[in-house]
């Protein structure tokens, strides 16, 4: 067990953390120019060890004081956000408390949760379910005898409805992780935990609050809490015999072949939620039966018969394969659009041939390295997780019009009478997405 007492007062933590809130910010030149609170961070990073040693004296003296934070509002993907803030000392000292709770909970943490792990990405989880259900497709040799049946479970606000009041389950796990046989957390310990999970800020009007619900969104912890606060669930469903089981965040995936086992891991994560003051958000809670024709299940008529199952937004189908979902195929779509229309721009005295080809180079190289997709490259998003040919060609297809509409002006299938498919791919060197799937890299050594 991790020696909280210790750990508080240890400057090496100090001393990384503050090396690693300097990483962030990459060039030494830019670390030169910001400045917190009057300081550079540059100088902060030439003074780490002294600094470091001054934080850990603090805190060990109990004489540590933190200062009160401030909401503030951000745009993520077209919603106002709350987060908080905090002054550089704070932030330094929030880091260090971050990582020890993430310590000591990491050996209760299932490895079905895949979401702010090192070393995990998001597409393990989908990767993971797709292998899945090739083995239960495999075991299965009449399609008739086919079908799993999946819950998807979200569950509602999860970031502002985290219980952190007085009478939290939250408090009683967290006493649980440090508190030894030999003795309990020292009140001054406790204090700075507490204080990390549940700071006191100013709000947007400038008032000084302390919330009871929610987590300090925009920090470190905020990450470890998301990971803890249902690791009991996460543990509870990944051990049902048969099934499989994956967590992202707020973002839940049971499957499995027997009905009845479904509807008892739906009661159970109801019930988990329900003891953790938390509930689910109706309108994305899903009960599919995934089968290869879509049908309905006779075990379970209530249950909807589908064909995929949307996670993490891509779509995994019956025979394992997935593809980008609609809403990511969209946002792709958009992206490559605003590049296709800022070439075009650059080059409308060129000719029709010139500006076809610069476009069409232009979205190969977004597509090789530029375009994000879930934080990650365009290229190895498709390369890695998507393998449903038949949605690649139709990405190849909806990337062409892409072209075809910019360079020529003319929407839909009008474009392609004056601007060949052949064309884009054989003489302006448009890259397929199918295609690049279908060749084999060459063998190396």
């Amino acid at each position: 067990m991790l020696d909280l007492h210790r750990a508080l007062r240890d400057r090496g933590r100090y001393r990384r953390q503050i090396e690693r809130l300097c990483e962030r910010t990459h060039a030494a030149a830019q670390r030169r120019i910001m400045r917190v609170e009057g300081v550079s961070l540059d100088s902060v990073f030439d003074r780490r060890r002294r600094l470091a040693r001054l934080l850990a004296g603090t805190i060990g003296r109990n004489a540590f004081e933190f200062r009160p934070g401030r909401v503030r509002e951000i745009h993520v993907q077209g919603k106002l956000r709350d987060v908080f803030s905090f002054g550089l000392v704070d932030l330094i000292v929030h880091g260090v408390v971050s990582d020890i709770i993430e310590e000591a909970a990491a050996p209760l943490l299932s490895p079905e949760l895949f979401s702010y792990r090192k070393g995990i990405s998001w597409w393990h989880a989908v990767s993971r379910f797709s292998d899945f259900v090739r083995a239960h497709r495999r075991a299965r040799p009449d399609p008739r005898c086919r079908g799993l049946f999946v819950l998807r479970r979200d569950v509602d606000a999860y970031t502002d409805s985290i219980p952190v009041g007085a009478g939290s389950p939250l408090w009683g796990m967290l006493r649980e992780l440090f508190e030894t046989p030999e003795g309990r957390i020292e009140p001054d310990d406790w204090r700075i935990l507490e204080s990390v999970v549940r700071p006191v800020v100013h709000d947007k009007e400038g008032r000084l609050i302390s919330l009871l619900r929610g987590v300090p969104t925009g920090q470190p912890v905020a990450c470890v809490l998301f990971n803890f606060y249902l690791h009991e669930l996460d543990r509870e469903l990944a051990a049902i015999p048969g099934g499989f089981y994956a967590r992202y965040s707020d973002d839940i995936l049971f499957a499995h072949p027997d009905a009845e086992v479904a509807q008892a891991a739906s009661a159970a994560i109801e019930r988990n939620l329900a003891e953790l003051g938390l509930r689910l958000k109706a309108e994305k809670s899903l009960d599919l039966y995934l089968n290869a024709a879509g049908r309905n299940s006779a075990e379970a008529p209530s249950t909807r018969g589908s064909p995929s199952v949307p996670f993490l937004g891509l779509d995994v189908w019956a025979d394992g394969t997935t593809s980008l979902g609609g809403e990511k195929t969209r946002a792709l779509l958009r992206d490559l659009a605003a590049r296709a229309r800022r070439t075009a721009q650059a080059l409308r005295r060129a000719s029709l041939e010139v500006r076809g080809k610069a476009v069409c180079a232009a979205l190969n190289r977004a597509l090789a390295a530029e375009t994000l997709l879930f934080q990650e490259p365009a290229a190895s998003v498709l390369r890695r997780v998507v393998t449903r040919r038949p949605k690649l060609l139709e990405l190849d297809y909806l990337i062409a019009k892409v072209v075809v509409g910019t360079v020529t002006g003319r929407t839909g299938i009008r474009g392609f009478r004056s601007l060949p498919y052949r064309t884009l791919r054989r003489d302006w060197g448009l890259d397929s997405l199918y295609h690049g799937r279908n060749v084999r890299p060459p063998r190396t050594g």
